[in-house]
């Protein structure tokens, strides 16, 4: 036997490579979907905007957990549409400000271009 040692540092080399692809195989496989999040921000009064914002905490905390991915964030306002650069936390979206009026059109242009997606709006049912 030639090189006992190169042996062995190349097979428990190859097993822990096995080993983490296995595992990053089945966290990508086990993963939960993928959602993409549309918040309205057109004005909403405070006592109607908690119960959305207690919504999206629920859902990021499934996010949290790794049941689901939120992939990405859209905010819809009078002024366009903006995604956001990370995921906001529950508290962020409960602290957001609203303004302005509710845009219908807008709002179904991006519904249209992300079918699928969860909705926060004091204004869609």
């Amino acid at each position: 036997m030639r090189h006992p040692t190169l042996r062995l540092l190349l097979t428990l080399g190859l097993g822990w490579t096995a080993f983490l692809g296995l595992g990053l195989g089945l966290r990508q496989g086990l993963a939960g979907p993928t959602v993409t999040v549309i918040i309205d921000r057109s004005y909403c009064a405070p006592a109607q905007w908690q119960p959305i914002a207690a919504n999206y905490a629920a859902l990021h905390e499934q996010h949290r957990q790794g049941r689901l991915r939120i992939g990405q964030v859209i905010y819809v306002s009078d002024l366009g549409t903006v995604v956001a650069e990370t995921v906001p936390t529950s508290e962020e979206v409960s602290r957001l400000t609203t303004f302005g009026r509710f845009n219908p059109t807008q709002m179904e242009q991006v519904l249209q271009a992300q079918p699928g997606a969860e909705v926060f709006s004091c204004h869609l049912n």
